[in-house]
Formats: structure tokens, sequence, C-alpha cells
């Protein structure tokens, strides 16, 4: 294209000099032919200009692909006495242990880059078996009602789906909430005998009056199981208690920090607390699928 506009620009010269020529020959004596010249070398053609790539646009934008990721977790577990007596007279503490995996699915905030929404599906088991000791409900009498309950092999297998906000502060620290819900699987028994000459005020000390010593052993509340007798403060019956359901709900509530390594892109370290159908406080680490 740049050379025919070339020629089109100088053919008024060429057809001016050709005229010339023309007149110069009609009135003056031929002259030697001009020694020729060599052609003035045309100008290469500029290379045709590549386009600019297009700049990028502002983050909300641009489509972020989300990653996946595998993370394990440890909780110590616990259920207070301060938080069992909001429905009982007499407990015994919950202290024990909770594990889990968690596969998650992670996606960067459109407007903030730090930020990250998570949708995690987590698969754990929790230890539910506090020590032996006797329990009343509130509202019950303690004479004829507190009992004294033993929990066999009890734990939760858990299966839990939650939504996660991830905020980071720098390439290291950041912190982390949510909630969720789930179902618990429940195992294990329970099992109950009555105690006798129990008070309102002596629950922590009363005892199955086949108890001969300060605590209960497993082969006196065995021999009070297999008698035939009813179970009552005088006539003690160790029973399995049938009202125990086969799953119930999980509410899971958290509040964490978390951590990354620079050098290890990926590797995550949590510490997080809250409830999961009992209070916790634990850590995790997880790794993130580029």
């Amino acid at each position: 294209m740049a050379r025919r506009l070339t020629i089109v620009a100088f053919a008024p010269l060429f057809i001016l000099g050709f005229a010339a020529a023309a007149r110069a020959q009609s009135g003056a004596a031929p002259t030697e032919p001009a020694e020729a010249q060599p052609a003035e070398a045309q100008p290469a053609e500029a290379p045709a200009a590549t386009e600019a790539p297009a700049a990028a646009g502002p983050l909300g934008s641009l489509v972020i692909p989300p990653h996946f990721g595998l993370a394990a977790r440890a909780r110590w577990i616990t259920l207070p006495n301060w938080f069992l007596g909001m429905f009982t007279k007499a407990n015994r503490a919950l202290s024990s242990y909770g594990v889990g995996l968690e596969g998650f699915r992670r996606k960067r905030d459109a407007e903030n880059p730090n930020r990250f929404w998570e949708i995690s599906l987590g698969l754990g088991y929790q230890n539910m078996s506090p020590p032996d000791g006797n329990w009343l409900g509130k509202g019950h009498d303690a004479s004829i009602d507190t009992d004294w309950v033993q929990f066999k092999n009890f734990g939760f297998w858990t299966f839990d789906l939650s939504f996660i906000q991830r905020q980071y502060f720098n390439d290291i620290f950041g912190i982390h909430y949510g909630a969720g819900l789930g179902l618990a699987i429940v195992q294990g028994d329970i099992l109950r005998t009555s105690s006798a000459g129990c008070t309102d005020q002596n629950l922590g000390t009363c005892r199955p009056n086949v108890c001969t010593g300060g605590v209960c052993t497993e082969a006196e509340l065995q021999a009070s199981a297999n008698s035939n007798q009813q179970d009552t403060p005088a006539t003690p019956h160790r029973f399995r208690e049938s009202s125990v359901p086969g799953a119930i709900p999980i509410l899971n509530l958290m509040f964490g920090v978390d951590f990354r390594v620079p050098q290890a892109p990926g590797l995550e370290f949590r510490i997080d607390a809250g409830f999961f159908d009992a209070l916790f406080l634990g850590g995790g680490v997880a790794y993130v699928f580029p």
C-alpha cells in the first residue's frame, strides 16, 4: 500500500519532467546524455505495528478462577461445668479431643485481592466421653433422680459444610471466621445407675449403694446390671440409656488466625476456636493447590 501511495505521489513530478525534456529537445541542440544516476533507494516498508496488549482493567473486571485445597485439623474439645450448669444441677465436665479432614473450594474476592471466600466440607471424629459421675437435670429431685452415669466409647462421627471468609493483611498473617451445619452419627453407650442418699448439697459425693468405696468399680456396677430388679435409689440396676438418638445436628461456629509461608506457596497453618456441638480450641495445616 505504501509503495502505491509513493508512485501516485510522484506521478505529477514524472509528467512535468517529461514535458520539460520535450520542450528542451525542440529548442536546443542535443547534448550528451547525462550519466545515469543510481535510482534513489526506496525506503523500506515499515513493519506493521503490532497491536499493544490491552491494559489490564480493574481487579473487579477480571475472572479469577477458584482454587481447591485439603486440610487436617486437631482440636481440644470441652464442655465445662459452667456450660453444662445451664441445663443440669450435677454433671461431669468433658475434656477430650477431635480430629478431622477437610476439602475446600476457595475463591478470591473480586474487589479485595487479600480476601477469600471458602466452602469447606469436613469429615471428623469427636470423643464425647466425660468421666463417670453423678448427673442431675435442673428441676429434678436429687433424692430420686440423681444417676451415676458412664459414657462408654461415646463419640460423634461428623460431617459438616461450612462457609468461611479469610482476610489476609500481608503475605504471612490473616484471620478467618465462619459458620456451618452438619450431622453427627452417634456411637457408643450411656449407662445409668441410680445413686442413693443424694441431696442438692452432696451431689458430688453420693453414690449408688452397691459401691463400697468412694469410687464405683466396674465389677460392682456390672453386678447390679445382672440383677433383675428395677433401678431405684434403694435397688440400683445399671441400664443402657435407650433415648440416645442415632444422629444429631451439628452447629459449627469458628474464629481464628492464619499463617502462610512465603517460601512454601500453598502451605498454611491455622489456629481457631469456636463451637462444634462443644467448645473447642485447635489448629490445623492446609495446602492450597495452584
